[in-house]
């Protein structure tokens, strides 16, 4: 438990640091480009998430996972995302005026074109990243995210400025990707130095289809509708919509990109010495992941309005109904976000996949159906597909591990009371700020103030498992400082 407190403390620390970079980077870049010029490089930005899956082809969950990893097996793990890397590079070069023609934008060649290039350089890194994630070593992970983290909004914020319009937020991608892997190359250790072996390649190929088939279909379902609404609506819609849900992965991909990654390595490694550790790890991790999401999710459901105004300015106002719709979806998707997680170090990849099969078609019908409408109910889809999602992955996890849903009850029951009395604090303190001559742009912090002391008092009143871990940190952290 210490090992993984001390890589949780990097990987939290290093999220929220990237947190605050990214909301800053947002906050400038919202008043410097338009809704259409984020929906440009948003649309092209899905279209990568999914390609990306293909691109790495599992390699790196495999080398996490993978119990005897040999040189033999490394070798085959560098040839397979390389050759996967460069063919969806190719892929995309030459789809890319079909794709621009299909949307009827000639910019988003120009996007294509430089974003193509991550494709090449990212071989050259994420076997190296896989494995600094298996040793856990996510001190030397902080320094490579944080800095390629800078490297990128600075770079995107100085070109926008310069009146790049939506290259900026390619050639800022492109930037940090080439920071990234030039440090990559630099932390690694020197056994990791392979050269790719095609022979090797079986060695990783069948839980690489397996893995990179089910992620390819929930990145999939997470990015349909930008496919969708950019050609429904038009790119200024997309743009609005990304902006919501940008608010909501504020919080998914930095805080729960940050547990995941840990959780990925612990659970993989809890399960290599007993599976009723694993079991008792992974209750842990469910109650201490919802008392920290569920709170905050209710928080943006309530107050997103002022939340957007304050940070994206009037222009983005139209996106606030939908960041509430989204972040109600988040509360469902908040109690199994770690599932996928347990699945895999159970060596259950098999399962995963089953589990994405089965909700890829709600989604992206849901999806179809719901874009004949409105943007919000394409926005509310989500609460539909995380419903169904839940409802999975415990029948999986009832069976794979014997986490029944009288443990899931046990596990968040906790995290319900927290966040009842938090987001109750929340709204009595709203009124009475609202009865006040303050502006909106004041009123937010101090309910955020109110909140985060209700959600502290009510942890340490209720006894509740995340008291534990921020007491176990605070200890590291004393001792760390008096042997300095």
């Amino acid at each position: 438990m210490s090992s993984i407190r001390k890589s949780l403390f990097w990987s939290l620390g290093e999220k929220h640091l990237s947190q605050v970079i990214s909301l800053i980077n947002a906050m400038i870049l919202a008043r410097l480009l338009t809704p259409r010029e984020i929906g440009i490089f948003s649309l092209c930005a899905a279209l990568l998430a999914v390609a990306s899956i293909l691109r790495d082809f599992g390699v790196s969950e495999y080398i996490i996972q993978e119990k005897n990893l040999t040189r033999e097996k490394m070798s085959g793990a560098y040839a397979l995302t390389t050759l996967s890397a460069w063919l969806m590079a190719a892929g995309l070069f030459l789809s890319r005026d079909l794709f621009s023609s299909f949307y009827g934008e000639p910019a988003l060649v120009d996007v294509l074109n430089v974003l193509c290039i991550n494709f090449v350089i990212l071989p050259l890194a994420s076997p190296g990243f896989a494995l600094l994630n298996r040793d856990m070593q996510f001190r030397k992970i902080f320094t490579i995210q944080f800095t390629s983290t800078l490297v990128q909004a600075s770079t995107a914020v100085t070109l926008a400025f310069l009146g790049f319009s939506y290259m900026s937020l390619a050639w800022a991608s492109l930037a940090g990707i080439a920071f990234q892997t030039l440090l990559i190359l630099i932390y690694r250790s020197k056994d990791s130095l392979i050269f790719p072996d095609p022979r090797q390649i079986p060695h990783v190929w069948r839980f690489g289809l397996m893995f990179s088939s089910s992620r390819a279909i929930d990145t999939l379902n997470r990015n349909v509708h930008e496919f969708v609404i950019g050609r429904q609506f038009g790119m200024e819609a997309l743009g609005i919509f990304s902006r919501a849900l940008g608010l909501i992965n504020l919080f998914w991909n930095n805080v729960t990109a940050a547990v995941t990654r840990v959780a990925s390595p612990a659970f993989a490694a809890t399960y290599r010495n007993s599976e009723e550790q694993l079991i008792i790890l992974y209750r842990k991790a469910v109650a201490v992941f919802t008392v920290i999401a569920w709170p905050f999710f209710s928080f943006v459901a309530l107050e997103s309005e002022r939340i957007i105004h304050l940070l994206f300015g009037d222009q983005w106002l139209p996106a606030a109904p939908l960041a509430s719709i989204l972040a109600v979806s988040a509360l469902v998707s908040a109690v199994f976000a770690m599932a996928p997680n347990a699945l895999i170090a159970m060596g259950h990849v098999k399962r995963r996949l089953q589990i994405s099969l089965l909700i890829a078609p709600i989604h992206i019908f849901g999806i179809g159906i719901a874009s004949l409408f409105a943007t919000w109910t394409v926005a509310a889809v989500w609460i539909l597909t995380w419903s169904v999602a839940l409802l999975l992955y415990n029948i999986h996890l009832s069976a794979t591990m014997h986490f029944i849903y009288m443990d899931l009850v046990k596990s968040t029951s906790g995290s319900f009371k927290v966040t009842l009395i938090t987001i109750s604090t929340l709204l009595v303190v709203t009124m009475l700020l609202e009865m006040t001559s303050l502006h909106d742009l004041l009123i937010l912090p101090l309910q955020g103030c109110a909140a985060g002391l209700a959600w502290f008092i009510s942890i340490r009143v209720l006894k509740h498992p995340v008291q534990e871990e921020i007491m176990a940190v605070y200890s590291q952290l004393r001792r760390a400082r008096g042997e300095a």
